[in-house]
């Protein structure tokens, strides 16, 4: 494998918060625009942020998932049930 179709392979590169954090970043220092640190490094955060954003909305869901299915009077939970059961009854069936 030569080295050009390995870079290709590996994936690297920058990506576009890195790009903006150096455009940001030096812009900042040569002092062409007067923004705050924090909006300067905001292609760090803002990702990130959505990221665990997006893993607390899963979580919420899955909880709320969870304590449907707990509750007993789930037509998700008596479908299971009933389903399990009539699996049961077949095993029986064919152990007699």
């Amino acid at each position: 494998m030569t080295n050009k179709n390995r870079r290709k392979s590996a994936g690297g590169g920058m990506g576009l918060p890195t790009l903006l954090l150096i455009i940001f970043l030096i812009l900042k220092l040569t002092h062409v625009i007067d923004w705050s640190w924090l909006w300067v490094l905001s292609p760090l955060w803002i990702p990130a942020s959505l990221v665990v954003l997006f893993f607390i909305i899963i979580g919420i869901i899955l909880l709320a998932a969870l304590i449907g299915l707990t509750s007993g009077k789930s037509r998700m939970t008596a479908g299971i049930k009933s389903w399990f059961c009539k699996k049961d009854q077949e095993d029986n069936i064919d152990v007699q």
